[in-house]
């Protein structure tokens, strides 16, 4: 685009006088929102990476969207802007409502696409090839589900799983889902009308592309490895950054269960069908190695379930530098060969597909298996190993001790521009992010602080209960003031309350015991973990009065506005659990560089937790409303005045 003719920038689309203002009803200026929209059209402009955080109501979406379709616009043909989001929810609200938005108020023709996982794909040739196979499936309810998916493949528009009118079974998604090394390509009779083909080139021309963050860093996994998902791109925008390092960790990790084998093997063939692929085209040996192989996944788990057993630790059991004998392996291997051997002999093509993927699968499950059996502490990213238990059985697990490396080589040291943003990226008054970018490898960037135009002296009253047990050293006494206080705060306030615990055992323990004398005062109790938690949001937001209580995803990422919640109760400081192999091994290794492990990894990433938590509280200017923290260690310990000093209140401001 001709300098003559290029778009006006973001100061005057954000302006007073600019069509944002003149389309959007109850717009505000806010100069936080301008000054991070100004940052973030420099960083792309300059390509040079930026860190920025924003605290609430700032609007960062528009903050970087606009600049991202800008930069796109006059950039064109350098690939696209990739907008990362680690919630569906924040992706949806982009997907829906600001980049329609956008499109229709900006003075320029721009595109976008969301991208998805390839599995979350219909494959019509493998659905037809499914509806030929009358017996694939024994149960008539699984039957009657891949009916409806034929039904359905003829009025989708774009042929993803999120559009289907009902969850389906995931053994039946499986065999009518696009799979990487599963696809004919053009030679493909589907191909003109592939859903998955045609997201794929929406892809490769969109100008900004929304992905999530789980989607990117397993194409950073691939790029790693030679290969890619993602079209080649310049930028990338993330949004939600504080969650970066842990879902690099478990992108660039390994994790096998007993259930993971058998799909592979329930895949091939099931117990009692006559129709299964192997029943079709695998040989005799074949259908003696999968039955071996069924019996000694059996066995080594439940080998392993007894090893964790005995080595009584709850979270998890370190395998350290220790190699374990599997048999898996050999066997797996042997049935791989078999199937290829029976794919080259068939002549139907959709068969030949099915059993050479299904080859590949069990030779990436077999290279798994080693990785995590065997020590191997000269490969190019040693993992630490561990057992951890599950509902559904033990998994071996393995994770980079450290991912910065390899975040600062594959993503900010190659050639890519990052802008990463959050309502919370540092851990106290470090304006430079000096933890979150030593832990992601980030070493040269520039940093933006702004924050909230809220008015939180004014607005939020912060209570610190006073007398209370130490949570470390008397956990019952603790656990029956919390029960006694919070029934207090929520009784006096009305309901209108989130309780934040910091383990699953506390969330049962207090429902239990404010269940009864809450419904005394009509007042409903939702408890995360009984029901999906979206159901849980949307009961609270129906019913204000009502009382929600958990942990994990409750302490951020949750909009809750007005009445239905002007109570807040932090139960305990949201210290990371030390018993975890992972968490124990990046301790140790921070202690033997001579590292503070408390200061330098746990403070932090608990204030960091805190800080999130204390945002679900106030969401809009007109909300109002009390914090109570009931861990008595914010005013009994030193560290205490690192996380009350975190806070978004002004500096003279006292509880």
């Amino acid at each position: 685009m001709s300098d003559d003719t290029a778009p006006p920038g973001v100061r005057e689309l954000l302006g007073e006088d600019g069509p944002i203002a003149r389309r959007l009803s109850g717009f505000e200026l806010r100069p936080q929102q301008l000054e991070l929209a100004t940052a973030v059209e420099r960083a792309l402009a300059d390509r040079r990476h930026l860190v920025a955080e924003a605290g609430t109501g700032v609007g960062k979406s528009f903050a970087y969207l606009l600049p991202a379709a800008l930069h796109a616009d006059r950039h064109q043909g350098e690939g696209p802007i990739v907008v990362s989001t680690r919630t569906i929810a924040l992706q949806e609200q982009l997907e829906q409502k600001d980049l329609p938005f956008l499109h229709a108020v900006l003075p320029f023709e721009w595109s976008s696409v969301t991208a998805l996982g390839r599995n979350n794909y219909l494959c019509l040739r493998r659905m037809h090839q499914a509806e030929r196979e009358q017996h694939l499936f024994e149960d008539p309810a699984r039957h009657d589900q891949l009916r409806r998916i034929v039904d359905w493949s003829l009025t989708t528009r774009d042929g993803t799983r999120q559009g289907l009118a009902f969850a389906p079974d995931a053994e039946v998604w499986e065999e009518v889902q696009a799979e990487h090394g599963n696809c004919l390509q053009r030679a493909c009779k589907h191909y003109d009308h592939c859903h998955w083909q045609r997201a794929r080139r929406r892809m490769q021309t969109a100008q900004v592309l929304v992905v999530n963050h789980a989607l990117y860093f397993a194409d950073l996994a691939l790029r790693i490895a030679g290969a890619s998902y993602l079209p080649p791109h310049r930028a990338v925008i993330f949004d939600e950054a504080h969650h970066l390092e842990r879902t690099a960790t478990e992108s660039l990790g390994l994790r096998v269960g007993p259930g993971t084998v058998g799909w592979h093997l329930r895949r091939l063939h099931g117990r009692r069908s006559e129709r299964s692929l192997l029943s079709r085209h695998g040989s005799t040996a074949a259908r003696l190695l999968w039955e071996e192989a069924r019996q000694h996944n059996e066995a080594f788990f439940a080998w392993l379930a007894q090893e964790l057993d005995a080595g009584g630790a709850r979270e998890g059991l370190a395998l350290r530098d220790r190699t374990l004998t599997e048999p898996l392996t050999p066997v797996l291997r042997a049935l791989a060969t078999e199937l290829g051997t029976a794919a080259a002999r068939t002549t139907e093509v959709d068969a030949r597909m099915e059993l050479q993927a299904r080859a590949n699968g069990l030779d990436a499950l077999c290279a798994t298996l080693r990785a995590l059996c065997v020590h191997m502490p000269d490969a190019a990213t040693p993992l630490v190993r561990w057992l951890e238990p599950g509902r559904h059985g033990v998994s071996l697990c393995g994770a980079p001790l450290d991912v910065s490396e390899a975040l600062r080589q594959h993503l900010f040291g190659g050639g890519v521009t990052a802008v990463l943003t959050s309502a919370t990226l540092a851990t106290g008054r470090d304006d430079e992010f000096g933890w979150l970018r030593g832990r992601l490898g980030l070493d040269d960037a520039r940093c933006l602080r702004l924050g909230s135009p809220f008015d939180y002296d004014r607005q939020v009253e912060l209570v610190l209960e006073e007398a209370m047990p130490d949570p470390s050293q008397q956990a019952e006494a603790f656990r029956r003031e919390v029960v006694e206080r919070t029934l207090r705060h929520v009784l006096d306030n009305g309901g209108r309350a989130l309780v934040l615990c910091t383990s699953w055992e506390f969330v049962r323990g207090l429902a239990q015991s404010l269940r009864a004398p809450l419904q005394e005062a009509g007042i409903a109790l939702l408890v995360q973990g009984e029901a999906p938690l979206q159901r849980l949001l949307e009961q609270k937001r129906t019913e204000p009065t009502s009382v929600l209580i958990g942990t994990d995803s409750l302490w951020e990422g949750i909009d809750l506005r007005g009445d239905a919640l002007t109570l807040l109760v932090v139960t305990r400081l949201p210290f990371q659990s030390p018993g975890h192999p992972l968490v124990q091994a990046r301790l140790e290794a921070l202690r033997a560089r001579g590292l503070d492990p408390f200061a330098a990894h746990s403070l932090p990433e608990a204030i960091l937790r805190f800080r999130q938590g204390f945002g679900r509280l106030v969401r809009s200017s007109s909300d109002r409303g009390k914090v109570v923290v009931m861990d008595p260690r914010v005013r009994t310990k030193a560290y205490g005045r690192q996380f009350l000093g975190a806070l978004p209140f002004s500096p003279d401001f006292t509880p």
